[in-house]
């Protein structure tokens, strides 16, 4: 428990960061880029990362403003883009938490000009998406 609420620390901190013109306005996003089948917004880019069995995870904000997420498996190959839901209109920030490659969270201001999270067990297994607990201390995850 220690870990994540040091963990939810840092996405408050990044969330007030992100508050100081992070997100880009959709209009300014307009440009579509295509990745492995998948349409984004090339100004939010390609979040990537490697979990702890070397297994390499990416997301993007697709043209319809949800996450999307795709990832490797041990041949190489790639699974297939696979929806995250949510609506977000910035790049989408990673931060992995104490110990562990494979439990991270992921973040992005959504919809309300809101820092929205969610969190990546260490058993794959993902929370619903949350407000940053900056905005809203009454999530689940919040401390």
């Amino acid at each position: 428990m220690r870990r994540f609420k040091s963990a939810l620390t840092a996405v408050a901190a990044l969330a007030a960061f992100a508050g100081v013109g992070a997100a880009a306005a959709p209009a300014q996003a307009a440009t579509y880029c295509t990745t492995k089948g998948q349409k984004y917004f090339c100004a939010y880019g390609i979040a990537s990362t490697q979990l702890d069995n070397g297994t390499t995870q990416q997301f993007v904000v697709g043209s319809d403003h949800t996450v999307w997420t795709n990832w490797t498996y041990p041949d190489g190959n790639w699974n297939g883009w696979v929806s995250m839901g949510g609506w977000v209109q910035s790049q989408i920030v990673i931060d992995h938490l104490q110990g562990s490659l494979s439990y991270f969270t992921i973040a992005a201001i959504g919809s309300d000009g809101n820092y929205w999270f969610r969190l990546r067990e260490d058993n794959g297994t993902w929370t619903p998406w949350q407000v940053s607990c900056a905005v809203s201390d009454t999530g689940p995850l919040c401390p």
